[in-house]
């Protein structure tokens, strides 16, 4: 999708992949609501950290009636597949993403990415280095 205005877009975890693809939508023209299971008192630092923006927050549980008002679910890395609002927006038909494909289809470039628990900047370095051989400065 490249045009976010006006887009109503569910975002499930208030981590740091979920904020920060709240944050990019937001200044995208998107109308985010952001969803997480623990409390307003626990996502305090979170809330203040986005308060700039118009975000919609949904905290201490994924209500099913959320995706009343939602154009596309975005799930955040922890955030299983199991719960049963996944499981409702895949029956209702929404595009499910996440912060890794909407970069991908963002991006005008070819692009190579390392995820991971361990070993990223080993193979981060190594890929790096492949491509400034093969395609010098360019890469």
């Amino acid at each position: 999708m490249k045009d976010w205005n006006g887009k109503r877009v569910l975002i499930l975890g208030a981590a740091r992949q979920g904020l920060a693809l709240a944050r990019w939508l937001a200044l995208h023209g998107a109308r985010v609501t952001l969803s997480d299971m623990r409390s307003e008192d626990e996502l305090g630092a979170a809330r203040e950290s986005l308060a700039e923006y118009q975000i919609d927050w949904a905290l201490g549980g994924h209500p099913l009636d959320l995706l009343d008002s939602t154009d596309m679910l975005c799930l955040s890395g922890g955030v299983p597949l199991t719960l049963p609002i996944v499981a409702e927006a895949a029956k209702r038909g929404l595009p499910l993403s996440n912060d890794s494909q909407i970069f991908m289809e963002v991006v005008p470039c070819k692009t190579i990415g390392i995820t991971g628990s361990a070993g990223k900047t080993t193979t981060t370095t190594l890929v790096g280095r492949m491509a400034k051989n093969a395609h010098g400065d360019k890469a």
